[in-house]
C-alpha cells in the first residue's frame, strides 16, 4: 500500500496543530477562570473507586474548543467542500455548541440526546446516509431504502456517545481518537478520497496538539463537547466515505478502528440494564475504570488501549484494502 500525502493534506495538518497548540493553554486559562473544570476526586488511586473522576487537581474541560477552532479553521482554508462535507461541518458545530452549554450548565441527558439527534439530521438530510450494504454471499448490493436514513442516524448517535464514554482518563479517548483518524485518513488517501483526507488530517493535527496537554498528567480535558465532536466526525465521516465507493469498505475500516468505543458502549448498555437503569445513566463500571480499581496506572491503561486500537485498525485496513471488493 502506497500512500503519499499531499502538499495540501501536510499544510491541513500543520495548520491545525499549529493552531491547537497555541489555543490550548489560553483556553486551559479561560477554562479556569470561567469555572468550567472538573473537581479533584481523591488524593490517590484507591480513593477512586465508586467515584467517576479521576483527576487530583481542578481541571479546565475546554479542549475541546481549541480542537474545534483549530479544525474548522484549517478545513476551511485548505479543503473544498462539497455539499455533504458542508453538513457535517454544520453538524459538528451544532454538536460542539450544545455539549458545550452541557460542560458549562450540566443539562439533562434527554436534551443532549435531542442535540445530538439534530446534529445527525442535519447531515442526513445533506445526503450524508448509508445506501447499500456489499452482499457478501450472492454478490451486488442491499439497498436499504428509508432503513438507511435509521440505520445512519442509530451509526452517528452511537458512535458520538461511544467516543464520550471512554473520554474517562488522562488521554485516553484523544489517543484513540487520533489513532482512528489516521486509520481512516491512510484509508481515504489510498482510494484517493482528497478533500475527505485533508478534513481527517487536519482532525488528527488539532487532536494532535490537545494532547500535549492532555497526555497524564492532564492539564485539561475534552470535556463533553471535544468527545461528542470527535465522535460525531468519525462517525460522518466513515458514513461519508463510504458513499464515495462502490462497497461498504469505509464502514469496515471504521468498524474495526472503533472496536474498544463499541465494546464500551455495549457492555454498558446491558450492565445498567441488568441493574434496571437507564442505558444513559452515567457510572464508573466502564473496562478502564475497572482497571484502575485493580490498580492499573493511567498512562499503562491507555497505552493498552492505543496499542489495541492499532491491532484493530490494522486488522479494518487490511480486510478493506487487500479482502473486499
Amino acid at each position: 500500500m502506497r500512500v503519499i500525502i499531499t502538499q495540501g493534506q501536510a499544510w491541513s495538518f500543520l495548520v491545525a496543530l499549529a493552531l491547537s497548540l497555541a489555543l490550548t493553554p489560553l483556553f486551559i486559562k479561560l477554562g479556569l477562570h470561567l469555572g468550567i473544570t472538573d473537581k479533584p476526586s481523591g488524593e490517590s488511586d484507591s480513593d477512586l473507586i465508586g467515584r467517576r473522576r479521576v483527576n487530583r487537581s481542578v481541571t479546565p474541560r475546554t479542549g475541546g474548543i481549541a480542537i474545534v477552532m483549530a479544525f474548522i479553521a484549517s478545513a476551511l482554508l485548505f479543503s473544498s467542500l462539497t455539499t455533504q462535507l458542508k453538513g457535517i461541518l454544520i453538524g459538528g458545530c451544532i454538536m460542539f455548541v450544545g455539549m458545550l452549554l452541557d460542560d458549562m450548565f450540566d443539562i439533562p441527558a434527554f436534551l443532549k440526546l435531542m442535540i445530538q439527534s439534530v446534529a445527525a439530521i442535519v447531515v442526513i438530510a445533506c445526503g450524508v446516509r448509508v445506501t447499500a450494504f456489499t452482499d457478501f454471499l450472492r454478490g451486488g448490493y442491499i439497498q436499504l431504502g428509508s432503513a438507511g436514513i435509521i440505520l445512519t442516524y442509530i451509526w452517528i448517535v452511537g458512535i458520538t456517545n461511544a467516543l464520550n464514554i471512554i473520554d474517562g482518563l488522562d488521554g485516553l479517548a484523544g489517543g484513540v481518537a487520533s489513532l482512528i483518524l489516521l486509520a481512516m485518513y491512510f484509508f481515504a488517501a489510498f482510494k484517493g478520497m482528497a478533500t475527505m483526507a485533508a478534513l481527517l488530517i487536519a482532525l488528527l493535527g488539532a487532536v494532535i496538539g490537545f494532547l500535549v496537554f492532555n497526555y497524564n498528567p492532564a492539564k485539561v480535558f475534552l470535556g463533553d463537547a471535544g468527545s461528542n465532536f470527535l465522535g460525531f466526525m468519525i462517525a460522518s465521516m466513515s458514513v461519508y466515505g463510504a458513499l464515495k465507493l462502490p462497497t461498504t469498505v469505509m464502514l469496515i475500516v471504521s468498524v474495526f478502528a472503533l472496536g474498544i468505543p463499541i465494546a464500551e458502549t455495549v457492555s454498558s448498555i446491558f450492565r445498567r440494564a441488568v441493574c434496571h437503569k437507564s442505558p444513559m445513566a452515567a457510572d464508573n463500571g466502564h473496562f478502564h475504570y475497572r482497571l484502575l480499581f485493580k490498580g492499573w496506572s493511567q498512562r499503562r491503561i491507555t497505552t493498552l488501549y492505543y496499542l489495541v486500537t492499532v491491532i484493530l485498525c490494522s486488522i479494518g485496513l487490511a480486510i478493506a484494502l487487500l479482502g473486499v471488493r
